[in-house]
């Protein structure tokens, strides 16, 4: 009775043990989605069969069947763990690979969302440029429509111009030219050297000034300026051939003017010599009048008229302003015509006579009797204010653009009070002088560019100097330009110092 008790609960102990394989075995397949309907109702019969038994062996009734029965389960039961086994380890693999699979996936998601944020940005972007961009060329095209109409009003502007305008590029070509240019050489200049075009200009008494070739000649002023900050150069040119005229009649009228204003002295200066030649005239009528006596005052009568002719031809000088037609002449030779008039002069007075010239050859454009009466008439007043062992000096002095000539002497010097007056028509610091010496000495340098000023002392005498422009070489203003360095186009050199070359 106990061996069967023993052997009773030994079943029930091993029907146990296969319920919970079964149960947990069936709950591991229940886990799974690909669980058969045949395993599920398996389970069901077991587990049924499983509760029939322990329920009979608790009451002391269990018989053989139900031990076979048991058995069957727990084979069952086995065979079903094994499988549901297998199964899990066939599904954890799957997992994994899904669970990768899905991680990527995310990843992707992730990576395609932020590419799609980075294009929403990046279509932003170019929709926000392209509007830009839009505005900028309208922009643009509106600047150049503005350009567009001012390239074509400079260039109306420009055609329109009186004065005539031309372009010379670093080679020295012309690349542009307008139509008063066109006009004022005579030809079209457009694509030749400049050195060519400006060689045909010929030059005049003013270093700024020149003629055109050709029947209607006409007087131009040229100018030029660098074009920006580049190689090329404008050039300006002017007519100014009625100004010229003009400024010739202005003059003319001024001097006119400035004769009726001193008329009573002319009278003055007139009526003096012609008394005195008057008065010798008369006696030649005397009775028993001896030859020498006849000619003595013949001689006098001469004297006074050819007193009266000089005055007279001065005075015509001064007022019509007229000269020889110009010429280039060297400074050497014009010191050298007035010393061979002044030189017997000052010796018969006393005087010491030095000239020098340290000009090298150096040439001027203009009138050459003008120039050399106003050197001579300097002379003759140095002659005069020097006494006896004095010296009276001529020197000229030049530079690449200009010539100084000096006029001194060692006399006791000008009184202040007359220095104002010095240059006016008919004033005269001696009463025997006609006072139009040094008024036409100004004019004749005046006409020819130049200046002339006086310095005086009591000690040291008086200086009068000429600083006159030198004649261009060559003739034309021809710039030689360049990209590195343009030159002026016609150098002044104001501040130049004159050279003066070392005796030998």
């Amino acid at each position: 009775m106990e061996v069967a008790r023993t052997g009773t609960s030994g079943k029930k102990s091993r029907l146990c043990r296969a319920y919970r394989l079964l149960f947990v075995g069936g709950g591991l397949l229940t886990c799974r989605r690909h669980e058969s309907a045949e395993n599920r109702a398996m389970k069901n019969g077991y587990a049924q069969a499983g509760m029939s038994t322990v329920a009979g062996g608790g009451q002391h009734g269990e018989s053989r069947g139900a031990a076979d029965a048991l058995d069957t389960v727990l084979a069952v039961a086995r065979r079903g763990w094994s499988k549901a086994r297998a199964s899990l380890i066939a599904n954890s693999a799957g997992l994994a690979e899904t669970e990768r699979l899905r991680d990527a996936f995310r990843v992707f998601s992730d990576a395609a969302a932020r590419l799609e944020g980075a294009y929403a940005v990046l279509r932003g972007r170019v929709e926000q440029l392209s509007a830009e961009l839009a505005r900028a060329n309208g922009e643009l095209d509106r600047q150049l429509r503005e350009q567009q109409v001012l390239a074509e009003r400079q260039s109306a502007l420009l055609a329109a111009l009186p004065a005539g305008i031309l372009v010379v590029d670093s080679q020295g070509i012309v690349r542009e030219a307008n139509a008063a240019a066109e006009s004022l050489l005579g030809a079209s200049a457009l694509g030749q050297c400049w050195h060519d075009v400006a060689s045909r200009l010929l030059p005049t008494e003013s270093e700024f000034e020149w003629l055109t070739a050709g029947e209607a000649s006409r007087r131009v002023s040229m100018q030029d300026q660098a074009l920006g900050t580049g190689a090329e150069r404008i050039v300006l040119l002017h007519d100014v051939t009625e100004a010229h005229a003009a400024r010739q009649r202005l003059e003319r009228n001024d001097r006119l003017a400035a004769m009726g204003e001193m008329a009573a002295r002319l009278a003055h200066q007139l009526r003096t010599p012609l008394a005195t030649a008057m008065l010798y005239a008369g006696q030649l009528e005397r009775a028993g009048l001896g030859e020498a006596e006849r000619l003595q005052l013949g001689e006098r009568i001469l004297s006074r008229l050819r007193s009266l002719e000089r005055v007279t031809r001065e005075m015509l000088r001064f007022v019509r302003g007229e000269g020889s037609p110009a010429q280039e002449v060297e400074v050497g030779a014009l010191l050298a015509e007035a010393a061979e008039v002044i030189e017997p002069l000052v010796a018969a007075r006393g005087v010491a006579f030095i000239c020098r010239d340290d000009t090298a050859g150096a040439r001027l454009r203009g009138d050459r009797r003008g120039l050399a009466a106003a050197l001579l008439s300097l002379l003759e007043n140095a002659a005069q204010a020097t006494n006896q062992g004095g010296k009276v000096r001529i020197e000229a002095l030049a530079n690449s653009a200009r010539v100084r000539i000096q006029v001194s002497d060692s006399g006791g010097g000008i009184p202040e009070h007359a220095l104002p007056k010095l240059f006016e028509p008919f004033y005269s610091t001696r009463a025997e002088g006609t006072g139009l010496g040094l008024a036409i000495v100004k004019s004749v340098v005046e006409a020819h560019g130049g200046t002339v000023d006086v310095t005086t002392s009591r000690d040291a005498g008086t200086s009068f100097t000429l600083v006159l422009p030198r004649a261009c070489e060559p003739h034309a203003p021809v710039p030689h330009v360049h990209a590195d360095a343009p030159p002026a186009f016609l150098p002044m050199m104001h501040d130049e110092p004159f050279a003066r070359r070392e005796a030998a």
